[in-house]
């Protein structure tokens, strides 16, 4: 539960608010940026919605992207929208 908490805070006041702004329901989420050796970081998010009582998770990965709320949280917000939508 405090963990749910501090994921739907990521979202609603964190790099991810202006991505998810204007949903339905509220998202969980948290972000992050993987350093590669090789290259540019690989970016990922994870999420899961309705916050209080999920009906949907997902993890996104976008390799070579940068950060993670730039990259990745932009796909999933696609992903869960449509599960709103969906649902409704």
């Amino acid at each position: 539960e405090r963990v749910a908490g501090m994921m739907a805070a990521v979202v609603a006041k964190g790099s991810t608010r202006k991505v998810f702004g204007g949903l339905s329901a509220t998202v969980a989420g948290k972000t992050g940026t993987a350093q590669n050796p090789h290259g540019s970081a690989h970016a990922w998010f994870i999420a899961f919605a309705p916050a209080s009582a999920p009906t949907l998770a997902v993890a996104v990965v976008v390799e070579n992207a940068g950060s993670g709320s730039q990259a990745a949280a932009p796909i999933a917000r696609k992903v869960i929208a449509a599960h709103l939508r969906a649902s409704s």
